[in-house]
């Protein structure tokens, strides 16, 4: 008895096959060969779906009724909402098993409104709503998918129409921002000169020698701790014919680097899937795409944030009519790291004075004057052979700080990038 409903709700009519007769009979005819048809029979002619998704076996029958009957949900999945049952042309994937939907739609199909979701012109026609037609993907090609690309810690999960993870894969990560490596100036300091020794004979000297040296952590002011009286001998000749004076000292520490601008990634290295990496996801149905009312195309669902696309293995360029291409990997290591900053020693920096030597008392009557320079030789200056010299003074040090070379802030290691894929997405002619 249950064979003799679906035999009926197929639309078969009970006969015999005799010669010439008048009525069709499908047990007599190739599936899917009664005229008019709307549901899809097997191999044996009978009806492929349960019967409630069949509201009527001849199309005609639900042309004539208004509102023509619709089946449960559970019997239009492939449907966009909104698009009625006799406007889709894929139900559920039986009706269309090789992708390619038989169906003849309702006469007014074609005159949906074009400016609401059941508009069937364009790239989201009302057989496509919430999706966008696509050709199919070329040779070698795999897809149309439902592709997004975004920042890993936004990934959206598949859609429901796509829910199946074809893959996911990563960019390649930007160069990496190791900021700028700079030098701080030298902490330095400058010691006025600490030897002044007086010769008894002209420069260079080599005769009897008399030091005149102010005292340890002498300020530079005028220094009558030691002097020589006017025409003492040394030797048998004056003590005095020349003097030199050690320049003064200079002792600078080492600088102390550091960074100018971002001294890190601008993106975490977390790009073997960390929240925040560049991320491609693919998303498809084990069912075919159904096809759409521009010829040649088929629907894929692109809800906001996805788009349209197809994939291969490796690096290639796209068809033409796929005009967003991305290359992508499925495996990147990122070992990169910045190189510590570093500074050389300080060069360049200066440190100089004015020394003098006196005849009169409480530093008056110069003997001689003149600057000196870390650095430099020990200057020699010729006096007046027999001279007193009373004391010393020296102008406070002039310190300028040298700079350091700095190194480092360099990026190292390598980028490992493995299974690259291409994706090419589709954009609708506007």
């Amino acid at each position: 008895m249950g064979t003799m409903v679906r035999l009926v709700r197929a639309g078969i009519v009970i006969a015999a096959c005799f010669a010439g007769a008048a009525i069709v009979v499908p047990a007599c005819s190739p599936p899917g060969a009664l005229a008019g048809a709307d549901c899809p029979l097997d191999e044996d002619s009978l009806l492929a779906v349960p019967e409630e998704c069949c509201p009527c076996i001849l199309r005609e029958d639900c042309w004539a009724q208004d509102p023509p009957p619709q089946p449960p949900e559970h019997c239009r999945t492939g449907c966009p909402p909104g698009v009625p049952f006799e406007c889709c042309p894929c139900p559920t994937p039986i009706w269309c098993p090789d992708g390619k939907s038989p169906r003849t739609l309702a006469p007014w199909c074609s005159s949906l409104d074009a400016g609401t979701d059941a508009s069937i012109d364009g790239s989201m026609s009302s057989l496509c709503a919430g999706g966008t037609c696509t050709p199919p993907a070329a040779d070698d090609w795999k897809g149309p998918i439902s592709f997004w690309h975004g920042w890993d810690l936004e990934s959206p999960p598949c859609p429901e129409e796509a829910p199946i993870l074809a893959f996911e894969a990563w960019a390649e990560p930007p160069p990496l921002s190791c900021g700028t490596c700079e030098c701080k100036p030298p902490k330095g300091t400058c010691k006025l000169p600490e030897t002044w020794t007086v010769d008894s004979e002209a420069c260079p000297g080599g005769g009897v020698k008399t030091n005149l040296d102010p005292p340890t952590n002498w300020d530079g002011t005028c220094n009558e701790d030691k002097s020589i009286q006017s025409g003492k001998l040394c030797g048998g000749v004056p003590c005095v014919r020349s003097i030199m004076v050690s320049p003064p000292t200079l002792e600078e520490l080492p600088c102390e680097p550091h960074l100018v601008g971002d001294p890190e990634p601008k993106i975490p290295h977390a790009w073997g899937g960390g929240p925040q990496t560049p991320l491609g996801k693919a998303c498809a149905n084990a069912s075919p795409a159904p096809n759409c009312t521009e010829k040649g195309k088929v629907c894929v669902p692109t809800p906001p944030g996805f788009s349209s696309c197809m994939y291969r293995e490796g690096n290639h360029p796209c068809p033409e009519g796929w005009s967003e291409r991305q290359l992508l990997y499925r495996h990147v290591e990122d070992n990169r790291t910045c190189s510590a900053c570093t500074c050389e020693a300080p060069t360049g920096g200066t440190c100089s004075t004015i020394a003098t030597v006196f005849s009169g008392p409480a530093c008056t009557d110069l003997a001689h004057s003149g600057s000196i320079f870390a650095g430099m030789d020990a200057p020699c200056w010729d006096l007046m052979a027999g001279a007193p010299l009373t004391g010393v003074s020296s102008t406070p040090p002039e310190y300028v700080p040298g700079k350091c070379t700095p190194s480092g802030g360099i990026a190292d290691e390598e980028i490992v990038l493995a299974d690259p894929v291409t994706v090419c997405c589709y954009l609708p002619a506007s």
